[in-house]
């Protein structure tokens, strides 16, 4: 079970950068995505989320360097790396480099993506698009 929920985690962030969007498909329907510092978001509100930061980092990437699975639980760490080529958190496009930690958990209830908590370094984000000095 726990390959087979990493393997879940894995096609979810896949398909996450290929299309550019969150895949709604691999979600089940009372989806919860709980953002670190923001409300929990239903799967439209991770949609516009997601969507924000695709517009912000046209080629956002999220390469996963450890998965652990224990149960219906994957937890990850994960990068942020793309260009800062549109706006992003208010922040008009510099054209710099993003590269930044986050960490997460995934809870897969039958073969789907139920719930989401992430922490993504939004400190180091800012720092790097300039908003914020370093």
């Amino acid at each position: 079970m726990s390959e087979q929920n990493k393997q879940i985690v894995r096609n979810y962030f896949e398909e996450l950068d290929r299309g550019r969007t969150t895949p709604v498909h691999l979600c089940t329907e009372d989806f919860r995505f709980h953002p670190a510092g923001l409300p929990t978001l239903d799967i439209d509100g991770v949609k516009t989320f997601g969507d924000a930061f695709f517009a912000g980092m046209t080629d956002l990437q999220h390469p996963l360097d450890e998965l652990i699975a224990d149960g219906d639980l994957v937890a990850l760490r994960c990068r942020y790396e793309g260009t800062h080529d549109g706006e992003l958190m208010g922040v008009p496009a510099t054209g710099r480099q993003v590269s930044a930690i986050g960490i997460g958990v995934m809870r897969v209830a039958d073969g789907k993506i139920a719930e989401f908590w992430v922490s993504p370094d939004r400190m180091t984000i800012m720092q790097q698009i300039g908003a914020i000095p370093s």
